[in-house]
């Protein structure tokens, strides 16, 4: 039987995964920090050597940010759950998880079409993971709130930022010097969600003769 105890179970082990996730990007800085610094080396210095890192672990913090809260977001609507339910949300985890690696690599390495695609790819994939949730979730009298139901704007916010990224990891491996210039479609999501909106309500609802 699904018992409101196990939903939350399932939200506070997400929760967790979420908050390791960002600790864990963070100490590879940690790390870097001489025990006993080099004479003549300076804070600035420092943050001068390590700057790929600081700004791919800023990076990374803000995208595990945003996917926990839209994940925070849809479990909103959620009233139980199932196994498919559940198996989804294991699989962002595995993507939030897997985030700090490819963060570690982009900061490592020079940028190549498989580095880029493995770090926005996880991100996809992440992105992807939402969207099933909302789809599974949504219209689904045994998973939905009834006093909470999931929105046509949810729904479509959800499946056009999933296509940006995976465009955007589409541009980062096929297109030359592209890299990570894909994401900018992200900004494009909310313009284009909002014409995708107007254009339904807009739509004459069909009567039958």
């Amino acid at each position: 039987m699904r018992t409101k105890r196990g939903l939350e179970r399932i939200i506070f082990f997400t929760d967790a995964v979420a908050a390791i996730a960002i600790t864990l990007l963070i100490l590879p800085l940690v790390d870097a920090v001489p025990v006993h610094p080099p004479k003549g080396e300076t804070v600035s210095t420092f943050l001068g050597d390590h700057f790929a890192q600081i700004g791919s672990f800023a990076l990374s913090f803000v995208v595990i940010a945003r996917f926990w809260m839209a994940h925070h977001a849809i479990f909103e609507h959620v009233e139980r759950y199932n196994t498919r339910l559940l198996m989804l949300s294991l699989v962002w985890a595995f993507s939030i998880v897997l985030l700090p690696l490819p963060t570690a690599i982009t900061s490592a390495f020079n940028s190549s079409p498989l580095s880029i695609g493995l770090y926005i790819g996880t991100m996809l994939l992440s992105s992807l993971s939402l969207t099933l949730i909302v789809l599974v979730v949504r219209g689904n009298p045994e998973l939905e709130s009834a006093d909470n139901p999931v929105t046509p704007k949810t729904t479509v916010n959800s499946v056009v930022s999933t296509a940006a990224i995976a465009f955007a990891v589409i541009a980062g491996v096929a297109i030359p010097h592209a890299t990570y210039w894909g994401l900018l479609a992200l900004f494009l999501s909310a313009p284009i969600s909002a014409l995708v909106l107007r254009r339904g309500a807009k739509r004459p609802t069909r009567h039958p003769a």
